[in-house]
Formats: structure tokens, C-alpha cells, sequence
């Protein structure tokens, strides 16, 4: 039996929100060690958009457990299309196997994933889609850019998926995050988050910086690499 040297935690709070409209799903393989992750962010304050994002996150980590995170999000787009759920939700998913040597990110739209180094640097592995985000990379901006940055330019049901991969021997930690915990918190929090010994202090840590008034849904998962 393998023993996967990840450690999973997650922790949530509504805010101000009508609906918990944020979900995630995390599944494990013991035989091999494989873990999946994905978290959602179900795309307004309704019901709708929290069956939206339960659906995916489920779907995803399902579908990315057995295969891979790009997999795991086009299940999660074929499952939503078959639902008949009127509502659509940003999305990123992670996969952790001990046989492999990158860990492998699939994303759309709002959600992040971030990374601590062995070394403690902390690196963003994810960019928005938002319209914003393309003002900033075609026009050479910086800072924020508030009317365009909660325009979502790619989702589970729209456009096409990203995906990127980490070096696994060189990551301690790795968080997953929908907005609601990106906007709210700074780069240290997130850095004394994923230093946690445990990764659900680090997710409660989390969103507990992003404040149970907070403006938002606020979900964050954090993966610990275990002390050798």
C-alpha cells in the first residue's frame, strides 16, 4: 500500500454572501497515492450557481483522480452540460502523484493555486481569466482594474481550460483558492498559511483572514508536504 506524502485541509466561510456558492472535493487513492483536488466558485449569489460548483468540484477531482486535472475539468463541463443547471462556475483543479515528478494544475476562470517553495518563496502558479487580467498582460498595466476584473473570460462551460505543473521535489506546500480568499488576504498570510504544520489550520488560518463579513465566499485548500 503507498502512503502519498501530501497532507489535504480545507476550510470555508459564507461572508456576506445569500448562497455558499463556493464547493471543493478532494479524493485519494491509497494503492497508489494519487490525491485529486478541485475547488469552485459557482458564478452568482444564487442556488443555481452553488449546484453549479458542487457538481464540478465532484466531477473534477473524480475524473482527475483516475486520469488528470485537463480530464478532470472536461468532465466537469460534460457533467454540467447534462445537468441542465442554468449557471457556470471558475474552477481549478490539482493533481498529486507520487510517480510523477510535477504536479499538474488545470484551471478556468477566478480560481488560484499557489505554491511555497522548499526554499520558502511563495509563487503564483495560475493567472485570471478575467477581462483585466488581459487589459494588464496586452496593454503593460499594473494594479487593479475593478470594473474589469470580476469579468469572468473563461469558465467551466466556456473556452478553453489552462494548464500548467509545479516541480514536485521543489514544493512544500500548495494552496487552492477561490477569490473570495485571493482579494482578501495578503501574500504573507497565504505564506504563513502553507507553513502551517497542519494544513487545516492553514485553510482556517485563511479564511478566517478573509473574515466571516467578508464580501464574499471564501474556501481554501492547502497540501502539505509530510516531514520525511
Amino acid at each position: 500500500m503507498s502512503r502519498t506524502p501530501w497532507r489535504a485541509g480545507g476550510a470555508q466561510l459564507q461572508g456576506r454572501r445569500e448562497v455558499q456558492a463556493d464547493a471543493f472535493s478532494v479524493g485519494g487513492d491509497r494503492a497508489t497515492g494519487r490525491i485529486a483536488v478541485a475547488v469552485t466558485d459557482g458564478i452568482g449569489d444564487t442556488t443555481a450557481a452553488a449546484d453549479a460548483a458542487e457538481l464540478t468540484a465532484e466531477a473534477a477531482a473524480n475524473t482527475a483522480l483516475a486520469s488528470a486535472p485537463e480530464f478532470g475539468c472536461i468532465g466537469a463541463r460534460s457533467k454540467l452540460a447534462a445537468s441542465g443547471i442554468a449557471a457556470d462556475a471558475s474552477i481549478v483543479t490539482a493533481l498529486f502523484d507520487p510517480a510523477h515528478s510535477r504536479i499538474q494544475i488545470t484551471w478556468a476562470g477566478l480560481c488560484r493555486a499557489y505554491a511555497l517553495t522548499t526554499n520558502g518563496e511563495l509563487q503564483r502558479a495560475t493567472y485570471d481569466h478575467s477581462l483585466g487580467e488581459r487589459i494588464r498582460r496586452h496593454a503593460a498595466r499594473s494594479g487593479t482594474l475593478p470594473m474589469y476584473d470580476r469579468k469572468v473570460t473563461r469558465t467551466v462551460a466556456r473556452h478553453e481550460f489552462v494548464t500548467t505543473s509545479l516541480p514536485a521535489h521543489r514544493t512544500a506546500a500548495v494552496l487552492l483558492c477561490t477569490d473570495g480568499v485571493s482579494r482578501s488576504v495578503t501574500e504573507q498570510t497565504i505564506v504563513d498559511a502553507l507553513l502551517c504544520d497542519d494544513p487545516n489550520d492553514g485553510a482556517e488560518l485563511l479564511v478566517g483572514a478573509a473574515g466571516a463579513d467578508g464580501p464574499d465566499n471564501a474556501t481554501a485548500i492547502v497540501l502539505r508536504r509530510r516531514a520525511r
